[in-house]
């Protein structure tokens, strides 16, 4: 029997390091020209890795351990597959990789991940990550542990045993049993990925069943005040002073596009002077990160100026709890006759659209006002100001009209 072409090299990959800037190293085996690749589960800074001699600088104790490390794991890869060759076995990449982590694939059950990464996000939430966004990966844990015992009548499984169709039941579970939306769905399944992708990364698996599952969002109309309504809340006169107080923080974010958690955290750190030499917000999204400067127009001024030292902390304005806004919106829109279903982060689409693209400010500075990432997640705004059509569409008329076409 003709053996084949084997070979093993160690690599770092550097596109793929952890919250301390540190790549993860793998071994690359290549069998036939057929590629595969086992986790090490070491992670090193890359300034100290070596590539074209697929090992550590080796100047410290640690990175002394590495190596002999790597040392160690291949004599044990070609161990197992001398082993397989001489007891006449076909030896693929694959094959070889499953027979050198059968014993993590049996260890290693689906809530366990779970566990191992949402300890992990844990640790960083109020640094870079959200508690709201670790308590929705919780959440996906609790449903997937419920699916596993409405559907198979089982606490846990393998990692390797989730399957596309275990992904598809799963969505029709989340749909049947709890009555969900579809995109709410999407976006729990779009978690359960993220998690899974740990085990694939670490060779935990031999398939990605999320390879074949295709995700579909629906898209969503944002609801919005229209000018009108949003004239009529500006000077509607309040019968308290509890509802003008959460009337204006609503007018507040109208006017800047901030959600509750960042209009709440807000400092006088962050107000700057801008490049037009006026004053600017200048803050970052909690729920993302990303940054956000905005120039604050001549209304939300004057609500910062009349509550002024009135938070009494050092927040700039004096705003309740999410759930105390929302109630108090409900009252503030049936004084002002608004049947549309009055949130604090209404106003946040009404600056999107009413305030700024309405009146014809460009995409491009709405979506770093609101702080997006992606362009795309402003173009659903867009697609909604039918006003703004209209009248783009008169003006070329009349251009069209002055040309003689």
């Amino acid at each position: 029997m003709d053996k084949s072409t084997f070979s093993i090299l160690f690599i770092m990959q550097k596109g793929k390091p952890n919250a301390q800037g540190n790549a993860p190293i793998f071994a690359r085996i290549t069998i036939n020209h057929q590629m595969t690749h086992l986790a090490t589960r070491y992670y090193l800074p890359p300034e100290r890795w070596l590539p074209k001699e697929g090992r550590t600088v080796g100047r410290t104790k640690e990175e002394k351990e590495v190596n002999a490390y790597l040392d160690n794991l291949r004599g044990l890869i070609y161990s197992k597959y001398n082993e397989m060759f001489l007891a006449g076995e076909v030896v693929t990449a694959r094959k070889l990789k499953c027979r050198l982590i059968s014993k993590d694939e049996k260890a290693m059950t689906l809530l366990d991940l779970f566990d191992d990464y949402i300890k992990d996000y844990a640790k960083l939430v109020g640094i870079s990550k959200t508690k709201k966004t670790c308590d929705r990966y919780k959440l996906t844990q609790r449903r997937i542990e419920e699916f596993m015992n409405t559907e198979y009548k089982r606490t846990d499984i393998a990692v390797n045993e989730v399957t596309p169709q275990f992904i598809t039941k799963l969505g029709i579970f989340l749909r049947s049993h709890y009555r969900l939306s579809n995109n709410y769905v999407m976006k729990m399944i779009q978690r359960f990925r993220t998690i899974y992708q740990v085990a694939i990364d670490n060779g935990w698996v031999n398939s990605n069943p999320f390879a074949s599952f295709k995700m579909r969002f629906e898209d969503t109309e944002r609801g919005y005040l229209t000018k009108d309504e949003l004239s009529t809340l500006m000077h509607k006169k309040m019968p308290s002073t509890r509802l003008e107080q959460i009337r204006d923080i609503f007018v507040f974010s109208c006017y800047t596009g901030l959600a509750y958690c960042d209009a709440q955290a807000l400092t006088q750190e962050h107000i700057i002077i801008g490049p037009n030499g006026a004053p600017w917000l200048r803050t970052h999204r909690k729920k993302t990160s990303t940054p956000v400067d905005v120039p604050l127009l001549d209304l939300p001024r004057e609500i910062l100026a009349k509550y002024e030292g009135n938070s009494g902390n050092d927040k700039l304005l004096p705003i309740p709890s999410n759930q105390k806004c929302n109630d108090y919106l409900k009252e503030i829109a049936a004084i002002c006759g608004i049947e549309k279903r009055l949130t604090f982060h209404l106003a946040r689409h009404t600056f999107a659209t009413t305030v700024t693209l309405t009146n014809g400010v460009p995409i491009e500075s709405v979506s770093k006002m609101l702080g997006h990432r992606s362009l795309r997640t402003t173009q659903v705004y867009a697609k909604i100001i039918h006003d703004k059509l209209a009248e783009d569409m008169a003006n070329l008329s009349t251009r069209l009209q002055r040309v003689g076409l």
